[in-house]
């Protein structure tokens, strides 16, 4: 413990906004603090102020460790430990205590002023630009920047992170945040930009507030107040991005035509009076079967929608409408003649609820309709027309959200058959399929849907529709017993392993019929049957489940067993009241996603039904959803709204082909993309021909390997048969030398690892560990002493049916050894032995570049000399799963002019925080490696943020930027040099764009690579543009979308399309281009790498280790990450690629 005492640099540095223990990084079993709920900072009171803020009570911090948030009755720091926070405490915070307790309560008041001028003058008042800032709001409602004093800091627990533009001093915490459950937790060094383009500002002296007698109100806000207030801070802030260039910069228009599945919708009335109103409900009043009335909150969208039906019917509008039966009403002019005129009047209209028992008295609920915003055509035509004169102020969203209620009149009433998901719809009319458990019972186990997606858009010049196949699966409707036991079979799975498929999902209990569709949640499984399961009822009866359903529902016994799974739909919380069912009782509800549940059990039919070509994807959209949406042409009801939807899709001339890069390999020979596959190339050119060596890859890695193997089984009839490991280790090492390899002569070494089944992951990880280790030592020994530099492991299935065996793999080489390993499936065993040339070649790629060679090069990317590359991503958890689980961000970037080798940083972060918390210390390291390697900093950044939405655009403007440039800051002042210039692109993936080929030419086909849109479907106020860089042979080419954020470099839109696309061509795992550029596809691939580590816990398998733990917690966790700080890897790793 001492340990940890001394060497705790927020001790050390004698902050007082660090003495809390939130901000600490210690682990809490360790830690000396008392730890207390996640917004509870002050002894005295539960505000968000230091304990010596606080005007209930004069409270400093412990007289016992000198810290904060709690008081020597509550500290857990053993005595005996008092002269090693001697020298870290303050002794104004022991006296002050000890004048505290003798202080009677009546001077409290009186002193708490002066002591606040005193504790103001002292050391904290005078702190170095280094420490923390804090941004204070102004009265016109701008943000100050200044250094903080402890005593007047304010604290927003869901405030972004934002990196001080000054340098850190060196050994301290960049980034010491609070976690804050799934929200964004505060910086330790926030930084300041200006408004208009995010430059960092000079620091100044904040001035301490006036006292503590005025109350900061930011304390008391909801999360969903500071989530409003973040969204809209962000929503303005993408008002500032790079706009769409003027028409003598754009680049030259080219020779294609082709199609988009957008329709082009016209305003014929942008004067027309469209008001949206918000629909709030009273309380609901309830009848008990004592036919005493109680009320409650009306929560749940079915609800919802039947209380919007009923008031709709008692109380008809006087003109027309359009409303999404859940929130929001859309009217021509007033929807009732008492509505008034003024934004945030309010009319209230009640409706009697329908009863079962008609001979009671009536019972009636108020719903207020309250006048929220007018939908300004006028300002959206503007808006995309860019008119000079226009609002710059606008945001299109709302009126955006508002136009698509208008167009799902068709999809979102009662008389739509099928589901609705966000924007999509699945008619009951389209194609399906249904997925059976092949492995377990031929039960059904979900249902694959084709549907349709639509949503109104800003395009360049004119509003769009835009409209797009779908195809997603959905739970299968039956008996929950019925589709565990597809699911699972015999022998009966652990409880845990049900709950991780089935919570969150709906169900019906078919046992009472005055209820049948009253929907359920589930919540938990029990591991005992409902013939066992006992619970107490309010009269102190202990029952079985199974004998309550039999006295309560006398039908139940009819065709139920004992032996069903019992499902609690209630509570989960101590104390709190659980409602458990017999599974064979609880019917699935229609039209709930599978989401990733869904594995792959669903992967090929998926496929089958997903694939289409662009032709068949037209004729859907045509005949079937356009229908559905009332076009065409267009009815009453959009020319009502003052719409008018043009039918066909949009056509789109001029349309440009980038031209393929020329590839260099080995010897500089040179490779020529394909003329029948443009994006593709064969490495039969590259290989060597066997009376030459004039070709192969690039550069070789390590140019006389030996090849060092493990193969891994579990069981003797789950294994890969030694006979053929060998012959595989055989066949490898002989076509090695075809690429420029010299292992003809050499041997390869191949060792066994077998593999018992342990559940518990972290007994299961070290277990593995030790196993593999013994595997390397004897592979080591063979080896002449030396440590392998690479690992083939033949796994006995492959990594998608055994996704726990290939992250165990990927934990134990990345972190426990620093080994990289290149993973072959069972499958890919027995191909290679054949052998399968283009396996081969695969292989040898991965060996090649994990070894630190290069495959190939490009010959022409156009870039700024002393440029470096970087990609960013972050992974979140998926739903159903515990909220404290953090996300995973990762940073890759180049440090050569070969542009390649992209090396990597990665952190956890608090769960579903939406922007990258530490990028700033990620980038520090991407920097600090590009120095060390070539002696100076970059002059240029070309950055792609990966995973991104739309909404966010500002996010990454508002927060990420300025931590790019904090940590360029950083490291000029460190190795001195020019700050580099930031050309910062967001790369979007899921967007429903699709364009086709002309219907004249190759109308079955798609589009060549190289394809670039930057007219008429854009966002017309953006610099952004569509590519497609890669050949799709099967289904419809999903593009990727660039949004320029900024461009300092000044590289402009033509440059910027070619060097993206040039980029593209630079993977080194595979022979084609990328659909997304490099950078951003490997920050995608290293966040999935980051899952394998995290495997344990995202699959709810760590039991209660790690139950609503603390970010710290699992950067300490030996089974996961066992990295307190910076990244998870072994050190050795640094330098090579081998999240690939």
């Amino acid at each position: 413990m001492q340990l940890y005492v001394r060497n705790c640099a927020l001790c050390k540095a004698g902050q007082s906004e660090n003495r809390r223990t939130q901000h600490c990084s210690l682990d809490p079993e360790i830690n000396p603090y008392r730890r207390f709920d996640e917004v509870r900072q002050c002894d005295f009171c539960t505000k968000d102020h230091e304990p010596h803020q606080c005007k209930e009570s004069k409270a400093n911090a412990c007289s016992n460790c000198g810290h904060g948030w709690h008081d020597k009755r509550e500290c857990m720091l053993d005595q005996s430990f008092d002269s090693h926070l001697e020298q870290f405490t303050l002794p104004k915070y022991r006296t002050a205590s000890q004048i505290q307790k003798a202080r009677p309560e009546s001077r409290r008041e009186e002193r708490r002023d002066n002591y606040n001028k005193k504790f103001k003058k002292g050391r904290y008042a005078q702190s170095p630009p280094s420490t923390t800032l804090t941004s204070t709001p102004s009265k016109s409602g701008t943000s100050e920047t200044g250094t903080s004093a402890s005593c007047s800091k304010k604290y927003n627990p869901l405030a972004p992170i934002l990196s001080a533009s000054s340098p850190a001093a060196p050994g301290s915490s960049t980034n010491q945040s609070r976690p804050n459950k799934s929200l964004p937790s505060e910086s330790s060094q926030p930084h300041q930009t200006s408004q208009a383009s995010g430059q960092p500002q000079s620091q100044t002296q904040s001035q301490p507030s006036s006292g503590d007698g005025v109350e900061d109100r930011s304390e008391e806000k909801t999360e969903a107040e500071i989530r409003k207030e973040n969204c809209e801070k962000w929503t303005g802030a993408s008002l500032r991005l790079a706009g769409y260039p003027s028409n003598n910069q754009l680049p030259a228009s080219g020779n294609n035509r082709i199609r988009a599945n957008f329709l082009e919708v016209r305003i014929t009335d942008p004067t027309i009076n469209l008001r949206r109103y918000r629909v709030e409900f009273g309380k609901m009043p309830n009848r008990d079967g004592d036919g005493i009335i109680t009320y409650r909150s009306i929560v749940k969208p079915d609800l919802k929608r039947a209380m919007i039906n009923q008031m709709l019917a008692a109380n008809p509008p006087a003109t027309f409408y359009a409303t999404d039966f859940f929130c929001y009403i859309i009217s021509v002019g007033r929807l009732y003649p008492d509505c008034g005129d003024a934004i945030g009047n309010a009319v209230t209209r009640d409706h009697q609820l329908t009863s079962a028992d008609p001979t009671l008295a009536p019972l009636f609920i108020s719903t207020s309709l309250i006048y929220e915003r007018i939908v300004n055509l006028a300002e959206l035509r503007r808006f995309v027309n860019r008119v000079p004169e226009r609002d710059m102020t606008y945001h299109p969203g709302e009126d955006l959200k508002s136009l698509n209620i208008i167009s799902w009149q068709m999809i979102f009433p009662d008389t739509f058959r099928g589901g609705r998901l966000g924007n999509k719809f699945y008619p009951e009319s389209a194609p399906y399929s249904t997925v059976n458990n092949t492995q377990k019972r031929q039960r059904p186990l979900w249902d694959l849907c084709d549907g349709f997606f639509s949503s109104m858009r800003p395009g360049d010049g004119r509003l769009l529709l835009n409209l797009n196949c779908t195809t997603s699966a959905f739970f299968h409707q039956c008996l929950l017993e019925d589709w565990i036991s597809a699911k699972f079979g015999l022998p009966l799975p652990n409880s845990a392993n049900v709950i991780r498929e089935l919570r969150g999902v709906k169900v019906t209990f078919k046992g009472d019929p005055k209820t049948p569709k009253k929907k359920w949640s589930v919540t938990g499984i029990d591991g005992q049957p409902v013939g066992v399961k006992t619970f107490t009822k309010d009269n102190g009866q202990s029952i079985t489940v199974w004998q309550h359903m039999t006295n309560t529902y006398p039908t139940h016994q009819q065709g139920c067993i004992q032996n069903a799974w019992c499902v609690n739909v209630g509570s989960t919380i101590p104390g709190k009241k659980g409602i458990w069912y017999p599974a064979d009782m609880l019917e699935i509800c229609l039209w709930q996603p599978a989401g990733k549940k869904a594995g792959i059990e669903i992967t090929q039919q998926m496929l089958t039904l997903a694939t289409k070509t662009p032709l068949v994807n037209q004729a859907n959209l045509r005949d079937t959803a356009m229908p559905l949406l009332g076009l065409p042409p267009s009815p009453d009801h959009y020319r009502a709204f003052g719409l008018d939807v043009q039918p066909g899709f949009l056509s789109l001339d001029r349309v440009r082909q980038l031209p393929p890069p020329e590839l260099k390999f080995g010897h500089d020979f040179t490779v020529r993309t394909a003329r029948a596959n443009p994006a593709g190339w064969n490495l039969n050119e590259v290989a060597n021909d066997p009376n030459r060596n004039d070709r192969g890859f690039a550069v070789i890695g390590n140019p006389y390997p030996v090849l060092y193997l493990i193969y891994i089984n579990k069981n003797p009839q789950n294994l890969v048969p030694p006979t053929r490991a060998t012959q595989f280790a055989g066949v490898l090492c002989a076509d090695l030398p075809r690429y420029g390899f010299s292992t003809g002569n050499s041997a390869s070494f191949i060792e066994n690892a077998p593999i018992s089944a342990i559940a518990n992951p972290s007994a299961r990880r070290a277990a593995f560990s030790a196993t593999l280790d013994r595997a390397v030592a004897r592979l080591k020994q063979r080896g002449g002493g030396f440590d392998p530099p690479l690992i083939v492991v033949l796994l006995p299935n492959g990594k998608k049916s055994e996704p726990e065996l290939y992250s165990d793999v990927k934990w134990w080489g990345d972190c426990v050894c620093g080994i990289p390993t290149v993973c072959v499936s069972r499958d890919g065993v027995d191909r290679g032995a054949r052998p399968d040339l283009g396996l081969l070649a695969n292989i040898a790629l991965k060996i090649n570049f994990k070894l630190g060679g290069i495959n190939h090069r490009i010959s022409n990317l156009p870039l700024r000399d002393r440029t470096m590359i970087m990609g960013a991503d972050v992974t979140h958890v998926g739903k159903g799963q515990d909220d404290a689980c953090p996300s995973q961000a990762g940073v890759v970037a180049t440090r050569d002019s070969n542009y390649v080798h992209y090396l990597a940083s990665a952190r956890l972060q608090p769960h579903n925080t939406e922007f990258i918390e530490d990028l700033r210390g990620m980038v520090e390291e991407r920097l600090e490696a590009y120095y060390q390697y070539n002696g100076y900093l970059p002059a240029h950044i070309l950055f792609y943020r990966d995973g991104v939405g739309e909404a966010q655009y500002g996010m990454v403007l508002e927060e990420e930027l300025p931590q790019i440039r904090a940590a360029c800051a950083s490291l000029v002042v460190r190795h001195e040099g020019g700050t580099p210039l930031i050309t910062l692109l967001v790369v979007g993936k899921r967007h429903h764009a699709r364009f086709f080929p002309d219907n004249n030419k190759m109308p079955s086909k798609n589009l060549p690579s190289g394809t670039v849109v930057d007219r008429g479907v854009i966002d017309p106020n953006r610099t952004n543009f569509y590519l497609q860089s890669h050949d799709s042979g099967l289904g419809t080419a999903r593009t990727s979308h660039y949004v320029l954020i900024v461009d300092e470099t000044g590289y402009g839109l033509g440059p910027l399309e070619t060097i993206t696309n040039l980029i593209c061509f630079t993977g080194s795992r595979a022979t084609k281009g990328l659909s997304v550029c490099t950078p951003a596809n490997y920050a995608d691939i290293l966040c999935t790498r980051l899952r394998c580590y995290m495997f344990p816990a995202l699959q709810r398998r760590m039991g209660n280790v790690l139950v609503n733990a603390t970010v710290p917690r699992y950067r300490q966790n030996a089974t996961i990450w066992n990295s307190p700080a910076g990244n998870p890897w072994h050190r050795n790793a640094n330098n090579i690629m081998f999240y690939l």
